[in-house]
């Protein structure tokens, strides 16, 4: 089954509750939403048609198991085969969706990060089913009428990051969190642009 590929490299996680861990990206290309903030507008089209199994070789190489599926939205493709794949080659498997499109792969971590503009899909931003599946929700924030949009009823981690690493979007964070102690609330910024690394 052939996907549409971004494209494939190595680094370190540099977002979320996996923070630092070494991974082999995976960015497959296209995305249902445009957020004016996304950074990797770049993937939303022109992406290379490649085989699981040449996606596989280009993994390999780089001699790390963890993989992140990324994007764009990965889940605009059916992941199961591809993920399938990975699993048996002993991959530990992690991606990241916006949360509008149900799948249900076979992955270690799936980070769900609901955006406003996924609303028109669905209510909350996200489908619900994802409640059950998530290990993560992470939430871009760019001013305080964003805390309004973040679901109470998730149970799982929520990861809140500047917007760019917006040190003024950052202090709207750490004051709203400061004033609200209780939630499952974290202030995480994107550590791999602060380490000037892709």
């Amino acid at each position: 089954m052939p996907y549409s590929v971004s494209e494939v490299f190595y680094s370190f996680q540099g977002e979320g509750f996996l923070q630092g861990l070494p991974m082999v990206f995976v960015r497959l290309s296209g995305c249902n939403l445009r957020c004016h903030f996304c950074d990797t507008k770049y993937a939303f089209k022109n992406g290379k048609h490649l085989e699981n199994v040449e996606i596989f070789e280009l993994i390999k190489g780089h001699g790390c198991k963890r993989i992140c599926i990324t994007g764009g939205e990965p889940f605009m493709q059916e992941l199961s085969p591809l993920a399938e794949l990975l699993k048996k080659k002993g991959y530990w498997l992690t991606a990241e969706t916006n949360g509008t499109l149900w799948q249900k792969p076979p992955l270690d971590w799936l980070t769900v990060s609901p955006k406003r503009e996924g609303k028109g899909i669905c209510p909350e931003g996200y489908d619900k089913r994802f409640l059950e599946t998530a290990s993560e929700f992470k939430y871009v924030i760019t001013d305080r009428k964003d805390f309004d949009f973040i679901d109470r009823q998730i149970k799982q981690p929520v990861i809140l990051q500047p917007v760019n690493n917006n040190l003024q979007a950052a202090r709207i964070i750490s004051e709203f969190m400061l004033k609200n102690p209780g939630h499952n609330w974290y202030l995480r910024f994107q550590n791999h642009k602060i380490a000037g690394v892709k």
